[in-house]
């Protein structure tokens, strides 16, 4: 998750920085609010972290970190590998994996990310809601999963304590 913050960035920057700063950053936001893709916005501030004295490494590790969480979907899936459905970890691919009920709720709480983003220039909130509602997301692609993890429910309530074997290991 991204540690930086536009709001640092906002107070360090001079003051001419700081509304050619304000300017992109709410024209990326508003960008944000119209397709869930925060990482416009990210670039932004990273970009002005930089400028403004801060550490390129730690940008440039935050980029690949988003970019990692944004492809996951094209990585090269080992043969033995379950056939789980994977779900990039970004706004818009979260949403379309959602049920209709919980897009509902994903989009109020973007907005209110969103909002408050616009409010303190800081962006990290809409990134934390993409991340909590990526586990619902990925839960949704792949019901059959609930259906063996109801199944493993029904059997320890019923006593069956195989389900907690150690993987074969002899002791």
């Amino acid at each position: 998750m991204s540690t930086f913050s536009g709001a640092w960035v906002h107070r360090t920057l001079s003051e001419g920085d700081r509304k050619t700063f304000e300017s992109q950053y709410a024209f990326a936001l508003a960008g944000v609010r119209i397709t869930y893709e925060v990482e416009p916005l990210a670039e932004v501030v990273r970009e002005w972290w930089v400028h403004a004295g801060g550490d390129r490494d730690a940008a440039d590790a935050d980029r690949f970190r988003s970019h990692q969480d944004a492809t996951i979907t094209r990585r090269p899936q080992l043969r033995q590998q379950d056939p789980t459905r994977w779900v990039d970890r970004t706004g818009p691919a979260v949403f379309t994996a959602l049920s209709p009920d919980d897009r509902v709720r994903f989009e109020l709480d973007f907005a209110g990310a969103a909002d408050l983003a616009a409010q303190t220039f800081d962006h990290r909130r809409l990134i934390e809601v993409v991340h909590e509602w990526w586990t619902p997301a990925c839960r949704n692609a792949n019901p059959e999963h609930q259906q063996i993890d109801l199944e493993v429910i029904r059997r320890i309530e019923a006593g069956d304590e195989s389900v907690f074997a150690d993987g074969g290991e002899q002791s």
